[in-house]
């Protein structure tokens, strides 16, 4: 009598108690740069987001907005304005004058507002990686602010 080797059993023949193998869920963030973010489950707040812009002029540095800048006896409103994920706050970019976006960032807090979506180009950064973030690759949170600040952006806009 033939004993059969376990080496050769059959690869569809596995044991019932053996979990198979699932495929990794879109909410995990892998640590490949340029594509995820560890900051993610920290930094976005989708509640605080929708609460903060229902309550705020559309699009506008709220900074820029409290130091009445002015150009030309007209109130200067920066073409590209960065919406935090965490509390809502608008911000001018770091390329402008005031930098308000940046310097939200940089204010000591006890949990990080590093990443902010431009509401013109709704590109995502996230200033302690430095670097743009997927909402493909990174927590459904992403997609869920985007697909809520689009629709909002479109409603709000004359």
């Amino acid at each position: 009598m033939r004993v059969k080797d376990p080496s050769r059993a059959n690869p569809e023949k596995t044991k019932r108690s053996k979990r198979p193998n699932r495929p990794q869920d879109e909410d995990s963030s892998d640590d490949i740069a340029g594509l995820t973010c560890q900051h993610v489950s920290q930094a976005v707040d989708v509640h605080h987001v929708k609460r903060a812009v229902a309550q705020s002029i559309w699009s506008i540095c709220s900074e820029c907005l409290k130091e009445r800048r002015m150009s030309d006896g007209e109130p200067v409103a920066p073409s590209d304005i960065w919406l935090c994920l965490k509390c809502g706050s608008q911000g001018c970019s770091k390329n402008s004058e005031g930098q308000h976006s940046l310097k939200h960032f940089q204010t000591a807090r006890t949990e990080p507002h590093c990443i902010v979506i431009s509401l013109s180009t709704w590109i995502i950064w996230c200033y302690e990686c430095d670097e743009e973030l997927s909402t493909h690759c990174n927590k459904k949170a992403l997609a869920q602010i985007v697909d809520f600040l689009q629709k909002h952006g479109s409603r709000a806009e004359p």
